[in-house]
């Protein structure tokens, strides 16, 4: 399947660009621009076509600000501070818990949020693996992981996470 932008690089590059190359290299413009621009102007004169043009224009125009505002207000790095606090919580609770596949559930919970904000995680394959080997692993993972989310050290914990993913690797 093709990206838009090629197909928007194809249709430039085969319509608009010789049709303006026409309209540069003349004084009289081609046939087929005379063509399309009449096109155009009996499109803009039809009377549906100026509020269609707005309403489409003002669309796009909120889908954008919706899309700065969520970036600005700053909501995914208080998500990814709350994910290091839950992080740090599960990995106090698996230091005191008997039988650490109680707590399978939860860690699994965090490593999906993980990976839903950008950063690597296990998946749930980790728990088929030895217990007595892995849950200190994931013990290592959640403290720190979870302590550089809680810092606001995003781009640290992205890197930690990296380097734990060889770990997991190495116990498959």
């Amino acid at each position: 399947m093709q990206r838009i932008s090629t197909w928007v690089r194809w249709i430039f590059t085969a319509i608009v660009a010789p049709v303006a190359v026409g309209f540069i290299n003349t004084e009289r413009p081609p046939e087929t621009a005379n063509t399309i621009l009449k096109f155009l102007f009996d499109l803009s004169e039809e009377p549906w076509f100026r509020p269609t043009a707005l309403f489409l224009i003002g669309l796009v125009v909120g889908l954008w600000l919706d899309w700065l505002l969520r970036k600005l207000d700053g909501s995914r790095a208080d998500h990814r501070v709350a994910l290091g606090n839950d992080m740090l919580i599960w990995e106090h609770e698996l230091e005191y818990l008997n039988d650490p596949s109680k707590a399978n559930a939860k860690i699994m919970s965090c490593f999906v949020t993980a990976k839903k904000l950008g950063i690597w995680a296990p998946d749930e394959r980790v728990f088929e693996i030895d217990p007595n080997s892995v849950y200190p692993m994931i013990r290592n993972y959640l403290t720190n992981v979870g302590t550089m989310l809680r810092d606001r050290h995003f781009s640290k914990a992205k890197q930690l996470a990296k380097k734990s993913k060889a770990d997991f690797a190495s116990k498959r």
